[in-house]
């Protein structure tokens, strides 16, 4: 018994995958020549276009669906020109002249007005005895021994 909203399946399939790869071709190639348009935005300015024209031996060879792209819209002068003189980041870095070198090479702090904190180095207390072997601070003598004993100074009991 067959069902009311079934298909016929001996000419369904055949047309159907024939749509399915002419579609997934397609998509394939647009993927591919937006890629290339992508690159060729990035970086114009590398290699000239008409070194990937291919030889007139291999066009005549195999007519394939990748010849029946549509041409693409010409650019203006203009655009040209834009394209052409964009600069990277490190092509403004390197038209800097290296005479008078930039602040931010040549910065540097200037010293503290105020000494600098002695800090314990076991519980981060105001410090006031110094490790005589490695000159980190201590509050006090518990807090020094258990320097001296975990190593603190680099030396363990």
């Amino acid at each position: 018994m067959t069902r009311r909203n079934q298909p016929p399946q001996a000419s369904q399939p055949s047309a159907s995958s024939s749509r399915q790869n002419d579609a997934l071709q397609e998509f394939q190639a647009r993927r591919v020549q937006r890629r290339l348009d992508d690159l060729e935005r990035t970086n114009p300015t590398d290699i000239p276009a008409s070194s990937f024209v291919p030889a007139e031996s291999s066009q005549t060879a195999a007519p394939g669906p990748s010849q029946q792209l549509p041409a693409r819209k010409k650019q203006t002068a203009n655009v040209r020109r834009i394209l052409y003189n964009k600069k990277s980041l490190k092509d403004w870095i390197d038209e800097l002249p290296a005479e008078p070198v930039p602040p931010y090479l040549s910065a540097t702090a200037r010293a503290p007005s105020t000494p600098p904190r002695r800090i314990c180095s076991s519980c981060g207390y105001f410090g006031a005895y110094k490790c005589p072997r490695c000159a980190e601070w201590s509050c006090d003598r518990v807090c020094m021994e258990v320097h001296e004993k975990d190593g603190g100074c680099g030396i363990g009991r």
